[in-house]
C-alpha cells in the first residue's frame, strides 16, 4: 500500500512558485481581527490553551511587530504542512501530475478569501498546519502499519487539539481503523503499542487541558464550549413547555430566560417552514441563538448567583463551566424528547456541510462497502476509501452535532474528499478489469 514518492523536474519549481506567491500574498495583506481574536487575547475560559499561549507569547516577544510575526508564522507553518502532506500522500497513493496540481490548489485554497487562515488572527492559522501533519502521519501509520512516525503523530495531535478541539476524538477513529485493517496481527507488540499511542494521546490531551484550566481558572475541567454549542439545535427546536423536563431549578430558570429571549428575537424554529427552511434559518442565525442568547443568559444567571467560597479566578470562570454543565443536560434531555425533529435538522446539517444529501449518502455507502470488504476479507484496494471516508464522516458528523456546518469548520475535509474521489475511481477501474 505504499508507493515510492516520485517528483518530476517541473514539480519543485511549481511548488516553490506557488508557496512564494502565497507567502507574499499573506504578508502583504492586513491581519483580520474578529470577536474570536479578542477572546483568545483575553484567554477566555472557553478557548483552547494552544492558541492563547501562542498569542500571549508573540505579544511579549514581538511587541509592535505582533501582527506581522503572527501572519508570517501562520503562513510558513501551514505551508510546511501542505508540503509534508503532499509528500506523504504521494507515498501512499499513486497520483499523476494533474492530480497533484489539483490537490495543491485545494490545499492552498484556505489561504485566500473567504477563509484567509494565515491573515485571520484565529486558531485555524496554526491548526491547519497541525491538521495536515496529523492526518498525513495518521494515514501512513494506519495504511502501512509502520510505527516510525508514531511520536510525530502524537505531537502533531497535541498541537492540533490545543488549537482546534473538534479533532479530539480522531485518534480513536484511527485506532478502530488500525484494528480492522491489521486485525490478523493486532496482538503483536508493535501493533499494541500503536493502538496504545492512539488512545493514550487522547487521555494525555485531556489531562493537560484540565491541568491548564486548573492553573488558570481554578477548575480541573475540560474547555467549556462543546455542549454550549451542541445544545443550540435542540433548544432551537424546543418550546417553553420543555422546561418542565428539568427538576434542577437553575437549569429551569436558564431555559425559561433563554426561551423568552429567543421568542422575543424571533429565533425559535417555525413549524410552518419546511425542514430545509428551518435548517437554513438555524444555520444563518446560530451565533445569535447560541452566543448572543442561550450562552449569554446562562452566563448572566450564574454571574448573578455565584456560590460562596470561590477564589477570585474561580469567580470569573465558574459561570462558563456551570453553563457548560447545564448545556450538557439540555442537549441530552431535549434531543431525547424531540428526537425526530432533531434528526431531521441533523441530517440537513451534515448534508449542507458536504454540499448535497447525495454526497452524504455516497460517503456512507463507500464507508459501509469498504468496511464490510475489509472486515471480512482484507483487500488493500478498499483500505484507502475506508480510511478517507471514515475521517470525512467523523468530522462532518461531529460538526453537525456540535454546531452548524460552515466552511470554517469543514474546509479540512476538502482535500480528503478529492483523494477519496480518486481512490474510488481507481477502485471502480480495478473492478472493471476483474
Amino acid at each position: 500500500m505504499k508507493f515510492r514518492s516520485t517528483t518530476s523536474k517541473v514539480e519543485v519549481p511549481i511548488l516553490s512558485f506557488c508557496f512564494l506567491g502565497v507567502f507574499l500574498y499573506c504578508i502583504l495583506n492586513e491581519p483580520i481581527y474578529s470577536p474570536d481574536t479578542y477572546s483568545y487575547l483575553k484567554a477566555m475560559p472557553y478557548r483552547q490553551l494552544g492558541y492563547v499561549i501562542f498569542l500571549k507569547a508573540y505579544k511579549i516577544i514581538f511587541g509592535n511587530f505582533f501582527n506581522l510575526a503572527v501572519i508570517a508564522t501562520q503562513v510558513i507553518f501551514s505551508l510546511t504542512g501542505v508540503a509534508f502532506f503532499i509528500k506523504k500522500i504521494t507515498e501512499l497513493i499513486l497520483l499523476n501530475l494533474v492530480s497533484k496540481l489539483i490537490l495543491l490548489l485545494i490545499l492552498l485554497f484556505p489561504f485566500f478569501p473567504p477563509l484567509s487562515i494565515a491573515n485571520n488572527i484565529a486558531s485555524e492559522g496554526l491548526g491547519y498546519g497541525f491538521f495536515l501533519f496529523f492526518i498525513a502521519t495518521g494515514l501512513d501509520i494506519v495504511i502501512t502499519g509502520h510505527k516510525k512516525n508514531l511520536i510525530f503523530f502524537a505531537l502533531s495531535f497535541l498541537g492540533l487539539v490545543f488549537m482546534r478541539g473538534q479533532f479530539f476524538y480522531t485518534p480513536f477513529v484511527f485506532a478502530l481503523l488500525y484494528v480492522i485493517i491489521h486485525k490478523k496481527q493486532v496482538f503483536d507488540k508493535k501493533r499494541i503499542l500503536i493502538i496504545l499511542v492512539f488512545i493514550g494521546s487522547i487521555a494525555l490531551v485531556s489531562i493537560i487541558e484540565r491541568g491548564y484550566h486548573k492553573l488558570k481558572d481554578g477548575f480541573f475541567k475540560p474547555t467549556p464550549l462543546a455542549f454550549v454549542s451542541a445544545s443550540t439545535a435542540p433548544i432551537y427546536l424546543s418550546s417553553k413547555e420543555d422546561t418542565k423536563l428539568f427538576a434542577n431549578t437553575d437549569y429551569k430558570s436558564i431555559l425559561e430566560r433563554s426561551f423568552d429571549s429567543l421568542e422575543a428575537k424571533g429565533l425559535l424554529a417555525n413549524p410552518k417552514q419546511s425542514y430545509n427552511e428551518q435548517y437554513m434559518f438555524f444555520h444563518n442565525n446560530l451565533p445569535k441563538i447560541c452566543n448572543q442568547t442561550v450562552h449569554k443568559e446562562a452566563l448572566d444567571y450564574y454571574f448573578e448567583n455565584l456560590p460562596r467560597g470561590l477564589s477570585e479566578k474561580q469567580q470569573s470562570s465558574f459561570p462558563y463551566f456551570a453553563a457548560e454543565a447545564a448545556a450538557k443536560q439540555f442537549t441530552k434531555t431535549l434531543i431525547t424528547y424531540n428526537l425526530s425533529e432533531w434528526l431531521v435538522l441533523f441530517f440537513n446539517n451534515v448534508s449542507y456541510g458536504l454540499f448535497s444529501p447525495l454526497i452524504f449518502v455516497l460517503l456512507v455507502l463507500i464507508f459501509a462497502i469498504s468496511l464490510v470488504r475489509q472486515f471480512y476479507k482484507s483487500n488493500r484496494n478498499y483500505v484507502v476509501p475506508l480510511v478517507l471516508s471514515s475521517l470525512i464522516l467523523s468530522n462532518s458528523v461531529l460538526i453537525a452535532f456540535a454546531s452548524h456546518s460552515i466552511m470554517r469548520y469543514l474546509f479540512y475535509n476538502y482535500a480528503l474528499l478529492f483523494l477519496l474521489f480518486l481512490s474510488t475511481l481507481k477502485l471502480l477501474n480495478v473492478g472493471k478489469r476483474n
